[in-house]
């Protein structure tokens, strides 16, 4: 069965290739002018010229470790975000009315559609370097006029650079006026928190745990104050004691009667040498009270040696009392001193124990607002870090050493057409030409009634008919004058057809 279906299928090609045998002249005639109106049509299809334009992306001229880019965002997110606006209805709009595109189109279609049919014939193509950074990126763009077309391209490269300029000034701008006012605004805090801890400090002077040390070394020094001043007002006091027992001693004629004023001035020389040397190993010899009895020594000294002798011992009992009183009165003074001193010393201790009290309760206050100060200073100084680089960085995007777009290739007027492809389109007219000749003879030859072979008498004749005999067909002269004739006249129109094609072909080898 497989067998009879493969030779039913071979006597069925074998018949249409008799057909188109048959009728060669009538396929080459057809096949000549399919190719030929083929051709034609190839021909005037419109020629789609490209022109590129190549963008170098140049890295930071200066080193990031000196100088921090400005624009630090991800290059594919800046690239997608320029390429919206090279793509947006205002950036087209203007090269549209700038060129004059597609001219045979205004008026027949809306603005928008001119805007996405210009939209559609540009291509932007990335190519990525090493990491994350861009190497390069390509900017093609479609169109009819090949010199309008690098025309187009190359501006849209240039405003490419120039919309990618002025984006990253735009970003440098908004970021300086943003440091500095956030800058101003923290310098207001920091000196806010200096006003705050410089009037805390003035109003508790002495109290502040930095002060601490001091007050406690005030609080030995006036201890010590306290105690030689003590020490005075008793010496005083036993050299009073000792001055008003005099009288009574004279009148009783008591021991005490002998005892003289150079007695008196030795013994009030020596207690006040003893105190002096206390003192000396405890303080130099610059502290008030070392002064105080070293000038006290030298007018005792002076005063023993302008007195004589005979006049202590034989001198006059009324001098003498006089002289007693005098010296009370000077004691009386100097004890009324020396408790005023005790008064202002005791004053100072307490002043100093107050502070020294405070420290805990202040040293929590200050920390707190020190804690304020710092935290303002920190965020001060990192703003002005920040402030300085992005100046330096706005410098460098006003000196073109920042990362920058460069032209590497500017597009040229383009040769040839991308679209359409011309030699494609005519090996496949070729074919069709060879094909719709054949197909056309094959089926005018299924639509005629006439039968032409013997498979298809026996088709038609009832089972078991035989078929005694062939009559060949006979050809007259008249009729073999007429074939001859036909088949001239097929290569003459057929080679006609061909030249016509070819000078077709010969015009558009511009554009293949």
């Amino acid at each position: 069965m497989t067998t009879d279906h493969l030779q039913q299928s071979y006597e069925q090609l074998f018949r249409y290739w008799r057909v188109v045998v048959r009728h060669r002249w009538q396929a080459m005639v057809g096949g000549s002018f399919c190719l030929l109106l083929l051709t034609f049509v190839i021909a005037k299809l419109p020629s789609e010229y490209e022109a590129t334009t190549t963008i170098l992306v140049d890295p930071q001229q200066v080193p990031e470790k000196y100088v921090s880019a400005a624009v630090n965002s991800d290059p594919n997110e800046r690239m997608n975000t320029l390429t919206q606006q090279i793509l947006s209805r205002t950036r087209l709009q203007e090269i549209l009315d700038k060129f004059q595109l597609y001219p045979e189109s205004r008026g027949r279609i809306s603005e928008e559609e001119l805007i996405q049919r210009m939209r559609d014939h540009i291509r932007i193509q990335v190519k990525q370097g090493s990491g994350t950074q861009l190497s390069t990126f390509t900017i093609s763009f479609q169109g009819r006029v090949p010199r309008l077309t690098a025309a187009v391209a190359n501006e849209l490269a240039s405003n490419f650079i120039r919309w990618n300029v002025d984006n990253r000034e735009q970003q440098v701008e908004g970021t300086q006026a943003f440091l500095a006012s956030e800058l101003e605004s923290a310098k207001q805090n920091l000196e806010e928190q200096e006003t705050k801890l410089r009037e805390f400090k003035m109003s508790h002077l002495g109290e502040t745990p930095d002060q601490t040390a001091s007050n406690l070394e005030s609080m030995a020094t006036f201890s010590s104050a306290m105690q030689a001043n003590v020490d005075s007002y008793n010496r005083l006091e036993q050299e009073k004691l000792l001055l008003t027992r005099l009288p009574e001693a004279a009148s009783t004629g008591t021991p005490t009667a002998s005892v003289s004023r150079r007695a008196r001035l030795e013994a009030e020389r020596r207690q006040t040498e003893s105190d002096l040397g206390q003192l000396r190993q405890s303080y130099s010899e610059k502290y008030p009270d070392v002064l105080k009895l070293t000038r006290h020594l030298a007018e005792l000294n002076a005063e023993l040696k302008s007195l004589p002798v005979e006049a202590v011992s034989t001198g006059n009992e009324g001098r003498e009392v006089s002289a007693t009183n005098v010296r009370l009165e000077l004691i009386g003074k100097e004890q009324k001193r020396l408790k005023d001193e005790q008064a202002r010393i005791q004053g100072q201790i307490a002043s100093r124990q107050a502070k020294i009290d405070a420290t805990p309760l202040r040293e929590q206050q200050l920390l707190e607002l020190s804690r304020n100060y710092d935290v303002s200073k920190q965020h001060y100084q990192t703003l002005l870090d920040k402030s300085f680089n992005i100046e330096m960085a706005a410098s460098l995007e006003q000196k073109q050493k920042a990362e920058r777009f460069t032209v590497l290739d500017a597009a040229e007027v383009p040769e040839k057409p991308v679209k359409p492809r011309r030699m494609i389109l005519l090996a496949l007219a070729i074919l069709a030409a060879m094909a719709l000749p054949c197909a056309f003879v094959i089926g005018k030859d299924q639509l005629n009634a006439e039968i032409s072979t013997e498979a298809e008498l026996k088709t038609m004749l009832p089972k078991g008919t035989r078929i005694v005999g062939l009559i060949p067909r006979i050809e007259t002269a008249p009729d073999r004058r007429r074939q001859t004739l036909v088949a001239l006249s097929a290569m003459l129109i057929s080679f006609a057809l061909c030249g016509c094609t070819a000078w077709l072909v010969w015009q558009m080898r511009p554009s293949l």
